[in-house]
């Protein structure tokens, strides 16, 4: 029996966000804000932090720098009940940070410094330590320099040799970022990216389209979040269905694409079947759209559960 419900593996980042940023401050000036905020991020980081909240218990594991911002992220996942003991720290890069300012209508723009996630790989007894969950969350492809390719391939093998369940999602995808992530697709149980990414990597458009084509590379479950409109699930049984998102006013739509993933978690873990699963990912989705940062306003399963039945749906 496996120790952890699930391992999250991959990009972690530092976020600072401001809110009320609709324009740059003029040079040697200042622009006042409603509010600045930091807050555990990434596409292992803030979905491994969201899964925690919602429930699970977990592990990180990923690489910071030896540095006040890695100190925080450790810290503070580690107040949230999450295993940080495969946490690697880079003696020579800083922690992977981000600066958002958010506007007035939630949309936010990043400034980034990629730093130590740029290291990250495992060693063979870390590769097992981070095998030792029934589901495999594998996020960040893209920004894994020393990850991505033969040793994603690996794990994600490995991973199914092991009887486990595999999630993936990835990062600032264009084009080109298929080449890395089609050797993947045959290993992947729960094909997680956004419409705007994964029509990118298929080069078509329309979710049942796009669906389509990365389930017939071996994908199993493909669910296409499709922002404000909510998801498109073209499952490994069943026919392709949409669900659509919460009517809500949106505050920050930082992390949303990441909390959706640990809703789908969340569900797999609790042996939802995958409408279920896709409804509740909706709701915490909506969630962290209503506050600042990956963590929004969720703040646990039951209120992620409250929200699925009652918030009410965009028509």
């Amino acid at each position: 029996m496996p120790k952890f419900d699930f391992s999250a593996v991959g990009f972690l980042v530092l976020d600072v966000l401001c809110r009320g940023a609709d324009e740059m401050p003029p040079a040697g000036g200042a622009l006042f804000v409603d509010q600045i905020h930091m807050t555990v991020a990434g596409t292992a980081g803030g979905t491994a932090v969201d899964c925690a909240l919602l429930g699970l218990n977990g592990q990180i594991v990923a690489r910071v720098g030896k540095d006040d911002m890695g100190d925080f992220l450790v810290s503070r996942m580690s107040r949230f009940g999450l295993d940080v003991g495969q946490i690697q720290r880079d003696p020579s890069l800083q922690t992977s940070t981000s600066m958002l300012p958010i506007d007035s209508d939630g949309v936010r723009r990043a400034f980034f410094a990629p730093g130590a996630s740029r290291t990250f790989t495992l060693d063979e007894r870390q590769m097992e330590a981070a095998l030792d969950a029934q589901i495999i969350h594998l996020g960040g492809t893209g920004l894994l320099d020393s990850f991505d390719g033969t040793p994603s391939l690996e794990l994600l093998k490995r991973a199914k040799e092991h009887g486990r369940t595999t999630v993936f999602d990835l990062i600032l995808a264009d084009a080109n970022t298929i080449e890395k992530v089609a050797p993947l697709l045959p290993h992947i149980d729960y094909f997680v990216p956004s419409i705007v990414e994964a029509s990118a990597m298929a080069g078509i458009e329309g979710p049942g389209d796009v669906a389509r084509w990365f389930k017939d590379r071996g994908v199993r479950n493909a669910v296409l979040t499709l922002e404000d409109k909510g998801v498109f699930v073209d499952p490994h049984e069943g026919g392709a269905f949409h669900c659509p998102a919460h009517a809500i006013d949106v505050v920050d739509t930082t992390g949303c694409g990441d909390s959706f993933t640990a809703g789908i978690i969340t569900g797999i873990a609790k042996g939802w079947d995958i409408r279920r699963s896709a409804r509740f990912a909706n709701a915490v989705a909506a969630l962290v759209a209503g506050g600042l940062g990956s963590q929004g306003t969720l703040e646990s399963f039951d209120m992620a559960l409250q929200a699925m039945e009652n918030l009410p749906l965009k028509t």
